[in-house]
């Protein structure tokens, strides 16, 4: 016999369902009038009856939710561990303060100084850890199809100051990974993917972000999968693991996956001792409880139960969303070859599989017409375009004089930031939605011809 904690949450639960089937039933898509998103959450009653369970469960910390979060995403990407953060610009913050970490021998770590090859066309939080720590980027081009970094150009921008690579995989687009990792191994560097925009993307049939030291992962409500705000880590090292862990959780010693919040306090827990090789030599007294214990310079970059019990939920859902993506990056691209005298469409290499966040397109310097006129029809007929990210994020005022070395002439950085921009492809995008979208855009290439 169920008992009444039991039957009521069972209630709250058909209620739910029942919400979403009515909002489901009232949703009607009018062209024109109704905006057309380029991302934005899908979900349904299954991710807030998780959220609601988490709640109603009554712990909100980092927690058993966090936990099989974290077990379920190393599982799907092959990694050893994986680390759940509060926002994918968190998982680059901890990337790169790891690798400072005096926990890391004096060889290892990185130093202030040291260099950091990454493009120029990127996204502000996945360049700022590296200025922050007073680390100095060396800035290479794109490619003009693919968004990203050449590998035959990385031997142009290593120095004997260079200790690691960040590539993002730009809008889901992978990075040539085989050759990238083979130049970092050859010269014995760090290398940190930013996969925030490519959660589900392969190269050569393995996930990105689980070739390098470090893949940060974004769930942001406009990427692959969504807690709302949330984000993660991805790592094959267990020294790297823990430091990461520790810098996570105010910096401290105790690095226990989950806090038992029964077990925690209670000194018989066999993660309490000091006796290990994450506490350094300090001054503190040999009783010193190890969660006040701090081994590193932390922050709280942890994110709630809340958010952990709604990723569960997307998680599940994750390889049709990325089949949702797919479709519809190929009815644009199909549509769009009989523009390419107008436009330069986005290619993907050999090895890659991407689950795309978005669909770019640069208009060609010749085209009747710019990136101003088309972005300003769409935005006419409700339909959203966006800039690619920072574009050269050398232009904007937040990076002038900036301590950086930049390796090549920045062309193509400059000519996406002119003439670029994105619609979306998230599985939001209805049939209805992508036949709205591209007729629009018939219509505007028929009037400007």
């Amino acid at each position: 016999m169920k008992d009444d904690e039991t039957v009521l949450r069972e209630e709250i639960f058909d209620k739910i369902k029942k919400i979403f089937q009515l909002k489901s039933s009232q949703t009607i898509f009018t062209p024109g009038k109704d905006i057309v998103r380029y991302a934005g959450a899908v979900y349904d009653h299954e991710e807030v009856e998780s959220m609601v369970t988490a709640i109603l469960d009554g712990w909100f910390g980092v927690g058993k939710y966090t936990h099989r979060f974290e077990t379920e995403l190393s599982k799907f990407l092959d990694v050893k561990k994986v680390i759940m953060t509060n926002s994918g610009s968190s998982a680059n913050l901890l990337a790169v303060s790891a690798l400072l970490s005096i926990q890391l021998d004096e060889r290892s770590r990185l130093k202030p100084c040291d260099e950091v090859i990454t493009p120029a066309l990127t996204f502000p939080t996945t360049l700022n850890p590296v200025l922050q720590y007073n680390l100095v980027p060396v800035l290479l081009d794109v490619d003009a199809r693919t968004y990203n970094i050449q590998a035959d150009d990385l031997e142009s921008a290593v120095s004997s100051k260079t200790r690691a690579i960040l590539v993002p995989h730009t809008l889901g687009n992978p990075n040539e990974m085989d050759a990238v990792q083979d130049f970092a191994e050859e010269h014995d560097l760090y290398l940190l993917e930013d996969s925030c925009d490519a959660l589900g993307s392969k190269y050569n049939g393995k996930y990105v972000g689980s070739f390098g030291d470090f893949g940060s992962f974004s769930f942001y409500p406009a990427h692959q999968i969504t807690t709302g705000e949330g984000g993660a880590i991805a790592t094959g090292d267990k020294e790297l693991s823990d430091i990461t862990l520790s810098l996570r959780d105010w910096g401290r010693a105790c690095v226990m996956p989950v806090c038992d919040p029964v077990r925690c306090p209670d000194r018989t827990c066999p993660k309490s001792t000091r006796k290990d090789k994450l506490v350094v030599l300090d001054d503190l007294p040999e009783d010193y409880d190890k969660r006040y214990t701090f081994t590193n310079m932390g922050y709280n970059l942890k994110p709630t139960e809340i958010q952990a019990a709604m990723g569960l939920a997307q998680l599940k859902k994750l390889p049709s969303f990325i089949e949702s993506r797919g479709r519809n990056f190929k009815i644009l691209f199909d549509e769009f070859r009989s523009h390419e005298d107008f436009f330069i469409l986005p290619e993907s290499l050999p090895k890659s599989d991407p689950c795309w966040f978005a669909f770019p397109l640069t208009i060609r310097d010749h085209a009747p017409f710019g990136r101003k006129d088309i972005v300003e029809w769409l935005t006419k007929h409700n339909i959203e375009a966006k800039m690619l990210f920072a574009g050269n994020i050398l232009r904007h005022s937040a990076y002038k004089g900036i301590k950086c070395r930049v390796a090549e002439k920045l062309t193509n950085s400059d000519r996406i930031m002119r003439n670029s921009f994105f619609v979306g492809v998230y599985p939001g995008m209805t049939e209805e939605k992508m036949k709205y979208m591209i007729d629009v855009f018939r219509e505007f290439i028929r009037k400007s011809k």
